[in-house]
């Protein structure tokens, strides 16, 4: 299945829907509204799924942590989303189990642990209906000391009590995962292009009609015109919406890193308290991931060396090392000020509602988890503007396709694009030269690259990986 770019189709009729932003939440719109019938077109400023969706743990989160909080709304959406892409994408998620070590007793020893998992057991009892029996998440449970230690060589004993294990899922690729959602999307008509991104909104008296888009590899720029316009564009979103919208109030922005290992550290998820929070060494194919560090947007970036040293204090088992450090992710996501304020849940805004601003839909996401959710309810609240019975959504049961992997025809425009963000070759740290030659040449043959342009482009791909390292900020 190819993934067509074509700018010009952007303008070439009325939509019923644009979407800008072409990360998770975009695509899982895309294809919902597509899916039910909406003539769709999709744009995306950079690259698909170049923003926060590529910096992240690749957990899919069934809601636990939304226990801590009293927040069981938010514990059974998590968990039902969960069970939606155990279902629809089976080869790219997969459950995967967590484990805490406990200490003590009382509030975070391991008793509280027991009915934390007891009650999200209770609480999720629909989590594996329809699911086949490998896809299947067990019930939680509560380990003995020695049963810690014997997932955990050289986990610290000294008042050890027990241990916390539940299962959660994990995603091999967020980024193929993503792309599974555009193919979708596209076999159901809709429009996509990347690095085309949206300069302003175009606006009737008080209907917001669209936008005007950039081609930024061809020149030039077209009106993208359609009915109802939902803005998923991430920290891109206060530019856009915020000159429209009186009322608008841009979301404070924090910074996040993780680290990506060269080994595996764990053949489980582990978490350990760390500093007031968690911190999670989670296994990644032959790899391992670290995370995550939060500071304010404005603060100074944050120091990998700093995080690497907290995880070494979080886990001093498992023996990390500088050199274990194959890249630094790094990304903003939407908090609430001050570095512990994580934003937890999504916000969908109907500006004719609120606002008085037709034609206008935004959404400021939380979590990769609930994104598919998070474009059920955009798609909702579009298709009633349009006033029109649109098809119900079925994304939940739908299965994504599988598509292999090919650079070129999935709308890879640059070198980076198709070593990180459609093979996977370089997702977990930089591959050796000689694996990235072959896939420079075949761009060059397919896109018509001189010597001078594939220079150019190995070159930007080396100062990607330059920019991602260990000591890149310190």
């Amino acid at each position: 299945m190819r993934l067509a770019r074509d700018v010009g189709a952007l303008s070439a009729r009325v939509h019923d829907l644009l979407v800008v932003g072409g990360g998770i939440h975009g695509a899982a719109a895309a294809w919902d509204a597509a899916q039910r019938g909406l003539d769709v077109a999709l744009v995306e400023a950079a690259d698909f799924g170049a923003g926060a969706s590529w910096n992240s743990l690749k957990t899919v989160h069934g809601g636990l942590r939304h226990l801590q909080r009293l927040d069981l709304r938010g514990l059974r959406e998590s968990a039902r989303e969960r069970r939606a892409l155990l279902g629809i994408a089976p080869r790219l998620v997969r459950p995967l189990p967590f484990l805490v070590p406990t200490y003590g007793h009382g509030p975070k020893g391991r008793e509280a642990f027991a009915l934390g998992l007891r009650l999200n057991d209770l609480l999720t009892r629909d989590r594996n209906r329809g699911l086949p029996p490998e896809q299947r998440i067990p019930a939680g449970a509560v380990l003995s000391p020695a049963e810690v230690r014997e997932r955990l060589p050289g986990v610290a004993t000294d008042g050890l009590t027990g241990g916390a294990l539940w299962t959660d899922a994990q995603v091999a690729s967020t980024e193929r995962l993503l792309l599974a959602f555009l193919h979708a999307a596209a076999g159901a008509g809709a429009c996509l292009a990347n690095y085309a991104p949206a300069q302003e909104l175009l606006r009737e008296g008080a209907r917001v009609t669209g936008a005007r888009v950039r081609d930024a590899e061809e020149g030039g720029t077209v009106e993208a015109r359609a009915r109802m316009t939902l803005v998923a564009a991430g920290e891109g979103a206060d530019a856009l919406v915020g000159p429209v919208v009186g009322a608008w109030a841009p979301v404070p922005r924090l910074q996040a890193i993780n680290l990506v290992l060269r080994r595996r550290a764990a053949s489980v998820g582990v978490g350990a308290r760390q500093g007031g929070r968690f911190l999670f060494l989670v296994p990644w194919g032959s790899r391992g991931l670290v995370g995550t560090e939060y500071a304010p947007a404005e603060a100074p970036p944050l120091s990998a060396r700093r995080f690497l040293a907290e995880a070494q204090r979080a886990f001093p088992w498992a023996g990390l090392r500088a050199e274990d450090v194959a890249l630094v992710h790094r990304g903003l996501v939407p908090g609430r000020g001050g570095a512990d304020g994580l934003w937890t849940r999504h916000r969908l805004t109907d500006h004719e509602g609120a606002d008085g601003v037709a034609g206008l839909v935004s959404v400021v996401p939380a979590k990769y988890t609930t994104a598919r959710a998070v474009a059920e309810a955009a798609v909702d609240v579009v298709a009633r503007r349009l006033g029109r019975a649109a098809a119900a959504c079925r994304t939940a049961v739908t299965p994504l396709p599988e598509v292999a992997p090919e650079p070129a025809e999935e709308m890879a425009l640059h070198l980076t694009d198709a070593v990180l963000r459609r093979l996977d070759l370089g997702a977990g740290g930089p591959p050796p030269p000689e694996a990235v030659a072959p896939v420079a040449a075949e761009m060059a043959a397919r896109l018509g690259w001189d010597d001078a342009r594939r220079a150019r482009e190995t070159a930007s791909l080396a100062a990607f990986y330059e920019g991602a390292a260990l000591e890149a900020v310190e």
